[in-house]
Parts: structure tokens; sequence; C-alpha cells
């Protein structure tokens, strides 16, 4: 171990490392001289014990670790670690925790929890240390699907348990710090197992005695060589000889795995594991020995050849070639990190076999893991090594050309690691949640659509989540899972994962958050228990900081969500992280345009109707107006207005108000004629009772219908408008007419068995969606039938259930757009399904629809989804600008909608307009 550990230190010294945090990238520009993994020996921390001022607990420690280590992307030799973090960020957040300035106390900690294996170094050489340029992660990769498992084995890792004896108090319950027990090792009495700093400095002398004793270019040929050489040919040659000298220690190694490790469990040494195992776990490991040892022995072969080895840019650049095979490696590395994690929980013969390997010389005390992650990280290690041998090699040299191409093949092999293996990374998170989630409600689990390839997982973390408005009520602990399209909320409870609410779209959220602290006070346990979900949460200590950041996502139209975090950073991690998936969304197709807004809240516009020479008319619960000139002038005073619909060719106007329907003239109602009552009051109602109203063509015949619908039957009456007022010389003949409002015929009517919600009018028949389905009547004859072909199994499912119509449109396909409460989809004329591809399932309860090509608008009560008919994947876009959102007109014919909504205090009335871009 220690001789390997100086091998990296050498090594580190000439790599350098980058981090990578959300979307900056931290570089430091020197690495520490030396770095080790000494710490306290047990009577040190004694000593020590007063800086201490935390529980002993290590299960304790180590959920509050989880809390405040910020898990990020770091970069080491090229090679992506996701959900990471430095050796320096561990060791200062347990100083955090125990409060203690002495970073070896935390250090000794940190390294008692590795040692349980709560984390590893991500190339599981090193113990924890203190360094900014050593990587750690938590042994959680095949944690999810290892939960699943728990019935068929009992060897699964949780977090830490036990007592840190070094730091915990005397447990006699009569010592004080006055009169201290008479235990020898009581920490009250100062007894100290010391350590000289002789000892130390002999440790740290040994060790440097030996880094001094490795193999070197100028230790290995005489001196009359060197002395000719250049300072910089010197360490040219330096590079060139550590560059042959590691890559014979790695093909060393890897043929070890291969003799070791994978023969005998070909070969049946182990019960339980077959040759698919080994395919799964060690790859193409062979095929990648096979490449390396070539390529070493054509490295050694021309430093044979002369002391002072000219060139090898050659060599580089012919082998590089064959590299390819990383890739396949690479893509399959983070499952086969899971499934020996999972054999190895499985397992004990495994588990014991893989332990013998690791006790002999070759393999020198590391674990399997460490050799699994060697290709990679040699892979990561080329494009240092060269890039070193190129600054020190002059600039006419063959090797500039020749290396500066075998690297950029190198790094593109790098890339394409780095971008397989993060697919793969991905595909299994996501495979894990789902597992962890299936048996959840299905409408949430369908929404999220976990097993979408497209599907990409973000980021995952342990929060307190605030279940009330006020600071001094409960909070329970969840674990917020951030991914390309939703945020879910999950909490554990008797062993099983469950989501909290309802997944959260992120085009259907809001996020806020403060930079101050807030306080979190503590309650009683009594009051805790009867409202903890989380059955597993540690107990407060005292010592612990009852203070937070907080972040609040706000899912539109549902619930507000309050988390706290006691580290700063992890609070901007997750807001950075959140806004950087919102910047994601796709470009706005459709803008909002506010054309009107008024005071007048105790009056809100009940409806909107558009004439064809443009002028909007507008009613109120008082009345009509006229929309002109930025004001609302008045043309009608009758209260209760709820519709509006019109004939033009005939020059009325249908009010619905107050359940009853009146005609007026249009013409003279814009000339304001009615706004004198004695023109009103003798105007007869056409019907009374009614529900809703529509006008329309149909059957070559202009018709007015007024439905009267109630729970269980809507009777549907009929009425034509007289021929003879499409004259205007008639109208003005006949002018009377439109003071009595004897201005319609009635010529039929027909019932439903059913509540009506809306008509639509086709060539020879009405369209009724009622609550449980369409019926299409006929004019001529009155007969009803279903619009659904009865025959189509997919349409008799959908009857029975627990959809209502709502709304059907004519696409420009010559098929129907059939909306229904929860789903939408597309018949023809016979009533069969068309587009079988498309279905589309609404993310919310919708009010109303409208639909103009080729997007569908569905209406809530807080916001607006707009839909591409060709596409029912996901919404293109989200409109929530205000409150209270309520559609007042869509006019096929003029291709308009308009609406109203509630905005800082007034009503505003806008229109959707598609924007050029789209």
């Amino acid at each position: 171990m220690g001789d390997n550990q100086s091998e990296v230190s050498k090594i580190d010294t000439i790599s350098k490392s980058s981090t990578t945090a959300s979307s900056s990238i931290t570089d430091y520009s020197k690495e520490e001289e030396f770095e080790d993994d000494y710490v306290y020996h047990s009577g040190d921390i004694k000593q020590k014990f007063p800086l201490v001022n935390h529980s002993a607990n290590m299960s304790e420690i180590a959920a509050n670790f989880r809390k405040r280590i910020k898990l990020v992307k770091h970069i080491k030799d090229s090679i992506e670690y996701m959900q990471s973090f430095s050796g320096y960020d561990a060791v200062t957040a347990l100083a955090d925790i125990l409060g203690t300035d002495d970073r070896k106390v935390a250090q000794t900690t940190g390294q008692a929890l590795e040692e349980q294996g709560m984390f590893h170094d991500v190339v599981y050489l090193h113990k924890l240390l203190d360094s900014h340029y050593h990587y750690y992660q938590f042994e959680d990769l095949a944690k999810p699907i290892a939960i699943l498992e728990r019935k068929e084995t009992e060897r699964l890792k949780s977090d830490p348990c036990g007592v840190l004896v070094e730091i915990a108090q005397c447990y006699s319950p009569t010592c004080t710090d006055e009169s201290p027990c008479y235990a020898y090792s009581c920490p009250r009495r100062g007894i100290k197992e010391k350590v000289t700093s002789k000892e130390t400095a002999g440790r740290f002398s040994n060790l440097s005695i030996t880094i001094g004793l490795q193999t070197a270019w100028s230790t290995s040929i005489g001196k009359s060589y060197v002395g000719k050489l250049t300072h910089q040919q010197i360490k040219r040659q330096e590079i060139i000889f550590e560059f042959i000298r590691t890559e014979k220690e790695y093909v060393n190694d890897l043929q070890s795995v291969i003799k070791y490790m994978i023969n005998p469990l070909r070969n049946g040494k182990v019960i339980g594991v077959d040759n698919r195992f080994v395919e799964l776990v060690f790859g193409n490991i062979e095929e990648i020995a096979q490449v390396n040892t070539e390529f070493y022995e054509n490295l050694r072969k021309i430093q044979k050849r002369k002391p002072v080895l000219e060139s090898l840019g050659d060599v580089v650049k012919e082998c590089v070639g064959t590299f390819i095979c990383y890739t396949k490696y690479g893509e399959k590395q983070p499952s086969a990190k899971q499934i020996l994690q999972i054999q190895k929980n499985k397992n004990i013969y495994l588990n014991n076999f893989f332990k013998e390997c690791q006790k002999m010389p070759q393999f020198r005390r590391l674990p399997v893991e460490s050799f699994l992650a060697r290709p990679t990280t040699r892979l990561g290690r080329y494009p240092i090594l060269i890039r070193d041998i190129l600054k020190n090699t002059s600039k006419n040299h063959r090797d500039q050309i020749l290396l500066k191409e075998a690297n950029t093949k190198i790094e593109d092999i790098l890339k394409e690691v780095n971008h397989l293996a993060g697919k793969e990374t991905n595909r299994l998170k996501m495979e894990q949640w789902y597992e962890l989630l299936r048996f959840e409600k299905k409408n949430d689990i369908s929404s999220v659509n976990f097993e979408d390839p497209k599907r990409e997982y973000i980021r995952e973390g342990k929060l307190s989540l605030i279940v009330s408005n006020y600071v001094n009520e409960p909070i329970i602990e969840v674990t917020l899972l951030l991914l390309d399209n939703f945020i879910i909320i999950t909490y554990e409870k008797n062993n099983n994962c469950h989501i909290y609410g309802k997944p959260i779209p992120i085009s259907l959220m809001t996020l806020t958050h403060s930079d101050k602290q807030i306080s979190l006070k503590p309650h009683s346990e009594s009051h805790m228990a009867s409202k903890r979900l989380v059955l597993n949460t540690h107990k407060n200590n005292s010592n612990v900081n009852t203070m937070g950041y907080s972040f609040t996502i706000s899912h539109i139209s549902t619930s507000s969500y309050t988390f706290i975090t006691p580290i700063l950073s992890e609070q901007k991690a997750w807001v950075e992280a959140i806004q950087k998936q919102q910047e994601t969304l796709p470009a706005p197709i459709i803008r909002e345009n506010i054309f009107f807004s008024h005071i007048e809240l105790d009056c809100p516009v009940s409806t909107i109707h558009l004439l064809k020479n443009k002028t909007c008319l507008v009613s109120n619960e008082i009345g009509l107006y006229g929309l002109y000139n930025h004001a609302m002038n008045p043309l009608l005073r009758i209260s209760k207005i709820t519709q509006i619909e019109t004939m033009e060719q005939f020059d009325l106007l249908f009010v619905l108000a107050n359940r009853e329907v009146y005609a007026f003239s249009i013409s003279l109602t814009l000339r304001g004629v009615y706004i004198n009552e004695k023109y009103v009051k003798h105007n007869k109602k056409i019907s009374s009772n009614v529900s809703f109203i529509a006008t329309g063509f149909c059957d070559e015949k202009f018709i007015l219908c007024c439905a009267k619908a109630s729970t269980n039957k809507t009777v549907v009456k009929m009425f034509e408008p007289k021929g003879f007022l499409a004259n205007v010389e008639n109208r003005k003949k006949f002018q009377k007419l439109y003071f009595t409002g004897d201005v319609v015929t009635s010529f039929k009517q027909f019932y439903i068995p059913s509540e009506g919600v809306s008509i639509r009018f086709l060539r020879r028949s009405i369209c009724v969606a009622c609550s449980k389905s369409f019926e299409v009547v006929s004019i001529k004859n009155l007969t009803t039938q279903s619009l659904l072909n009865p025959g189509d199994v997919v349409f008799k499912n959908l009857l029975k259930s627990e959809y209502s119509p709502m709304k059907m449109f004519k696409t420009q396909q010559n098929d129907f757009l059939l909306c229904y409460n929860k789903i939408g989809f597309f018949i023809d004329k016979n009533g069969n399904r068309t587009r079988s591809k498309v279905f589309f399932k609404w993310n919310a309860i919708p009010k109303s629809f409208a639909y103009r090509h080729p997007y569908i608008y569905v209406f809530t009560k807080d916001y607006i989804s707009i839909w591409d008919e060709f596409d029912s994947s996901n919404y293109k876009q989200v409109i929530f600008t205000g409150t209270t959102i309520k559609l007042l007109l869509h006019d096929e014919a003029c291709n308009v909608i308009m609406y109203s909504k509630m905005m800082t205090g007034k009503e505003c009335l806008c229109t959707l307009e598609l924007l050029e871009t789209s």
C-alpha cells in the first residue's frame, strides 16, 4: 500500500486536476508537495478531546456528513466522476460537524467512516486525505437495487454504526470534570498515549527516503550521458522513462487480474459465478491487456536502442489507433461496478475470493474495484504525460507533430468514454429510481416516463422539508430527485420509498430562495411523533446547528414546498441546477398579448365576441359593452350575461342572460339604441332555463341551438332566423321585430339521456359532447348515435371509464380532435381512430380547450399548456403569468383566442399570438 501511494504521489506531481461544480470549473494551480494518510492515534484524539463538540455515535456523524457534503462532478486525469467530493471538502465538513479546528481529528473520524464502507476513493487507492486533488464517492451506486433485494441478503451495507470511542465521553455516571473516575483511560484524567514529535518526524523522513529511492532515468544510466544534456533534455528523458515504467506496471496489473481473478472465476473456483458474470464485470479487459502489452513491448524496443531515447512519437501514434477498445470498456464500467457490488453482497464465496486476492502481493492490498478502474484512469493519464513530454521537447522536434496527433486521438477517445459512461450511469440511475417508485400511483410514474431513453438524471440529495408554513412546525427528511423534466420529492417509510405529493414538472414550477439563514426551532418528541413520516430519521443532537438556508419550489396551481439545508453552498447548488434545467426548456412558440385591463374586479368579464369588423363585444354581470378606444362603452343594460352568439348574415345578436335567451340587432346595439330601456322592455325571450347556446350552419340551414341540460338529460331546441332578414332592405322595413325579439322560428328539438356540455355543427348533423360520450344527431330524422365506433375495444373501455368529453375540433388533416377531461385523441368521420401514435394525457384537469393549427391550447385555472397536435409526448410551452385564467373566446373562423386572467390586482384581457420564429 505504501509503495503504491509513493508511486501515485510521484505521478501526481506531474498531473493537474480540475473540479467541475455545476457550470463552473475550479482549477488549482499548485498541488500540495506531499499528501499522507497519517492521522492521530487514540491517545492523540483523547488529547484533543476538548476541541470536539459532538456525539460520538458514528451514525449521527454519518447522517450529518451526508447532509453537509456537497456532491458535484469532478475531473481527474480527464475522467469525469459524478456525485463526488474532494478530501479537503470532506475534512472541512467533518471539522464543522465535530466543532473542532483540528483537521487531523476530522480526518481520523472520516477514515473511521470510510473503514465501514460509507465512501471510497474514486480510484480505490487512498484512505481519506485532506487534499483538493483526491476525490471520493459514496458507496451507493448499487444501493437502490440492493434495497429491493433485502430479503435475499442480510449483508447489505448501511451507514456506519457504533461509537467512536476516541471522542466519547466517560461512561461513568459519577465521573465529572472536578472529580474524574478511577479509570486509567478516562479522558477527564488527561492520561494520554504520547506520540512524540520524534516518532512523527521519523515517519515522514522514512516516507521521504522511500520516495527518493524510486527508480529514475538519470540513476539508471552513466553520468557521462547525463552531463552532456541540458536541464530540459534531462527532464524530457525522465518523463519518457516514467511513461514507459508506469506502462509496464499497468500491464502487469492487467495480467495479474486475468491470471488470479478472471481465469479462476471462469474455471468455476467460486460457487454461483459463471462466465456471464466475468463478461459483465471485467468486460473486454483481456483485449485491453493485449493491446497495451504490445504497446509496452514496442516502447521497450526503442528504449533499448540507445540510453537517450530520441523519439517515441511513431510508436505512440501507431498504437493509439488500437485504443478504441477503451470505449467499450468505459461504457460498461458503471454497470460492472453495480453488478459487482450486488453479487458481492449476495454471494459470500465471491466476496471471500476477492478478499483473498487482495492479500496477494500482486494486488498490494487494493480492492478489485481499484483494478477495474485502472484502464480508464490509465487512459486519462496519457494526455497528461504526453503534454509534459511536449513541454520539454524542442519546437522543431518531429515528436511535436506525432505526439500532438496521438494526443488528439486519445482525447477524442476520452470524450467518447466520458459520454458513453455518462449515458450508462444515467440509464442505471433511471432504472434504479423506477424500481424504487414503480409501485407508486400509476399516473405519477407514467407522467415522469422513467423508461424514456431521453430521460436525464441531474442530481439527488437529502434535504429537510417544512410540512407547514410555520417554521416552528415539524420537518421531515426527504430525498429530492431532479430530472430533466420533473422534480420528485421522496421519503422513506417502513424501508420503502414513496413519492411525497406529486411529481412537479420543471415547466410548471417557480423557484424562490434567500441567502438569509432561518431558525429551525426544536419541538417536543411527542409533537414530532404525531406527524413524522420518516421512521429512520436521527434525533437531533443539542449541538447540531439549528440554522439553515431555504429554497421554495411552487407547483403551479397545486402546492409549495420549502426545503432547508444547513449549508449555503448546497442550497446554491440546488438553485443553480434547477435554474439551469428551466433554461433548457424549449423556446416559446406563443406570445401572450394583453390588450385591455381594468380594476372593476366585482364585475369580471364573462364572455367576449368578435365581430367581422373587428369590433369586440364584452359582457359582465351588469351588461354588454363595446370595447374600443381602450374603454368599455355600455351598449346594453341586461344583467348576468353568460354567453353571446351572432348571425351577422341576419344582423342578429343572441344573448344568454340569467338562463334566458334574447335576440337583438347587431347594428342597433353598436349604435347604442338599446341603452334606452324602452327598446328593451318589449323584447321577448326566445327560450328559458337554457344552460348554453350555439350557432352554426348545418344541412344548408343557419341554426340557433338552446340546450337545457340537467344531470341525466339534455333537451336541445333548434331555431331558424326568419329568412327575409337576410335582405338589408327588409331589416329596415321590419325593424320592429328586432325590438320584440320575434326574429327566429322554432323548427325542431331533440333529447339526449345525458348531460350536455357543448355543441359542434357538422355538415349534416350536430355533435353534442355529453358527460360520458359524444353523441351525433341527424338534422333530418333526429336519430342519435355514438360518435365513436362501438366495435373498437379501446373505445369500449373508454366509455366505461371516468373520462368526460368536453370539446371537439375539426383539423386540417380532415379528422377530428376529441378532448376529454384527462385525455385527447383523433378520429375520422366514421368514428375510427386516426394518428394511432398520438394520444394526449393532459398534465392537469382542464377547464376549457381551444385549437389553432397545429397547436392545442389547454386552459386550467392557473395556466395554459400548449401542445403540438402531432406530438403528444409533452406540451411545448406553458403560460402562467397570472391566476384565475378563463377562456372567453375561441373564434375558429378568425383564428382568434381570447381569455382573461387576474394579475397585480387587475383583470387583464389577453390574446395568444404565434411567434414568427416558430
